[in-house]
């Protein structure tokens, strides 16, 4: 996993994100917390909290 995408979700806390992972699941929300191994975003389409494991994103795209 990319130090990259470490690097961005740091500083896009509040923000939107679609999530990609390597087993072909997607999540689209906010990004509400981070942490050195975690992710914990509000998923859209749920509602409800999601916590990814970065090691299981393949890509992400996080709004401007």
């Amino acid at each position: 996993m990319s130090d990259l995408i470490k690097h961005r979700v740091s500083e896009s806390v509040g923000k939107g994100v679609k999530i990609f992972l390597h087993n072909g699941f997607r999540y689209a929300g906010k990004i509400t917390n981070f942490d050195e191994k975690y992710i914990e975003i509000i998923d859209y389409k749920s509602g409800a909290y999601k916590i990814i494991e970065f090691c299981d994103i393949k890509d992400c795209e996080v709004e401007k």
